[in-house]
């Protein structure tokens, strides 16, 4: 199997990339043709999608209550106090620790454009106030060319005279137009900024298994004991090489009562649907996301960031597990980081804008034929991970993108093709049934709605009181949410792939202030 993937590897690329597209479009236009050719197979199928999407609130549902449950424990937490009181003689995997605290170094990166000054204040302010000791932390910007002068100087005037308080402080200017590289995507920039800075330390000496690495955007605020939590759970964690590390709390609230309520609804369901995935999940098969932190090696070994994919964080985490033969997984702790939700100039254009952002988010499809490609050649990883991946790419990218639409609007698209399915005993009762068991799963919407509130800032003193209350019923919501956002911008990405389009430039989400 590796021979002829090496033999064939653009056939075999492009065969899985209409492979994933056929499948979806197979899927989702199943109400058609069987409702013509088999209908008691779409009656079946409707049945048990409902069903399962019954199943998947009750556990999103669980996995929110566990979540806030374990965000309270740890917020309680005074975080560099537990890192303080571990006993390096006895932590895991003495191979890759370092011999004490004091010598554990972080670099955080944070890759700009042109970012206005408070977003990056924000973000730069968040690091000042960090727990953990200042002294042990290097940050590396990584700016791209076109504004990089200006944008450098603002840079310099926010740090001030605190740059002194930091062990290092890092500046690289990513050159514009190089060959190869996916235009507006940021895994060109990080990329770039990420293996200077290796190379810098380096020619400085310094011992880089005691380093850390952590992945920003410039909009990232984070909480005072984020570098603190990341460090113990990195310093506890066998074979720490081997795993990623990210906040199971990313909350959109830096400008969230700022946005439109499409942007919000998009907003709270990827800051709830994040904490329940890791709850319930514990990192098993979640993938790197925006915010994460690994170590420096591990960094290296992967090869740094993909530049031509576009799909930066996803396409890391395939080159991670790839580097590690299939053992590499998420470690979820529950200390909070902050970040912008989309934001446009005026009201249509943060919708456009959202949906461009969801359109590049759903352009990470293309590691389904990356990771199913690097299974069949790599014989090092275990069969049960493969088929487990392939599963969670099937689950993920035909099954939930379809499932509210088919719910919603297939048994009409059914009947619609095929009157005579009305008639039959098999359909007669289906639109009840279907009905009977959402209206049940409503009551699911309760929890997420109390949960939301829990996390967000509350909204502005100066909104009315009838404005703050009509919040609370904004949760039932997100079915529209699923009926758009969260489904015709994945269809498109897939579409794209399944007849090889390609971005030729990757929207990059501009930060309004």
């Amino acid at each position: 199997m590796s021979s002829f993937v090496e033999k064939n590897d653009r056939f075999v690329h492009r065969s899985l990339e209409v492979l994933l597209g056929v499948l979806t479009w197979s899927f989702l236009t199943s109400p058609v043709w069987l409702g013509l050719l088999y209908p008691p197979a779409i009656v079946y199928l409707l049945t048990f999608l409902t069903v399962y999407w019954s199943y998947l609130a009750l556990r999103h549902t669980i996995g929110l209550f566990k979540g806030y449950r374990l965000y309270e424990e740890e917020m309680a937490q005074d975080w560099y106090l537990e890192c303080r009181k571990l006993d390096f003689s006895k932590l895991p995997d003495k191979e890759t620790l370092p011999s004490n605290l004091s010598d554990i170094k972080h670099m955080i990166m944070i890759p700009v454009v042109n970012e206005p000054d408070q977003v990056l204040g924000d973000c730069i302010n968040s690091i000042f106030n960090q727990t953990f000791s200042l002294k042990q932390i290097i940050i590396v910007f990584t700016v791209e060319e076109k504004y990089s002068t200006e944008v450098i100087e603002r840079i310099k005037k926010i740090i001030g005279e605190k740059e002194k308080d930091f062990y290092k402080i890092m500046f690289f200017v990513h050159p514009a137009g190089i060959p190869g590289e996916a235009i507006g995507d940021g895994g060109a920039n990080r990329a770039w900024g990420s293996s200077h800075a290796v190379e810098e330390l380096r020619n400085l000496g310094e011992n880089l298994r005691n380093y850390t690495f952590s992945n920003l955007d410039s909009d990232h605020v984070l909480n005072r004991q984020y570098i603190a939590r990341f460090t113990y759970a990195y310093l506890t964690t066998d074979k720490r090489d081997n795993h990623f590390y990210s906040s199971a709390v990313p909350l959109f609230d830096n400008n969230l009562w700022r946005v439109p309520l499409m942007m919000r609804l998009e907003a709270n369901g990827v800051t709830l649907g994040v904490l329940s995935d890791w709850a319930i999940s514990k990192g098993k098969v979640r993938k790197t996301f925006s915010a994460f932190s690994t170590s420096l090696q591990t960094l290296i070994d992967a090869g740094y960031f993909d530049v031509a994919l576009g799909a930066d964080d996803t396409i890391f985490y395939w080159r991670a597990f790839f580097a590690r033969n299939g053992e590499f997984d998420g470690v979820p702790y529950f200390i909070p980081y902050s970040a912008d939700a989309v934001e446009g100039k005026n009201y249509l254009d943060s919708h456009k804008s959202l949906y461009k952002q969801l359109l590049r988010w759903g352009w990470g499809v293309v590691d389904f034929p990356l990771s199913v490609k690097g299974f069949m050649k790599n014989k090092d990883i275990k069969v049960s991970k493969k088929v487990g991946w392939v599963v969670r790419h099937l689950k993920e990218r035909v099954l939930l993108v379809n499932t509210v639409f088919l719910i919603t609007f297939g048994f009409g698209i059914v009947t619609l093709v095929n009157p005579f399915v009305k008639q039959s005993n098999f359909a007669y009762s289906l639109p009840d049934i279907m009905s009977t068991i959402l209206t049940l799963t409503l009551v699911f919407l309760i929890p997420g709605t109390f949960f939301r509130r829990k996390f967000a800032v509350p909204p502005p003193k100066e909104w009315s009181k009838v404005r703050r209350f009509l919040t609370y019923f904004e949760g039932p919501l997100i079915m529209l949410n699923m009926l758009t956002y969260s489904f015709l911008p994945w269809v498109q990405a897939q579409t794209m792939m399944l007849f090889g389009k390609k971005f030729k430039n990757l929207y990059h989400t501009e930060k309004i202030r």
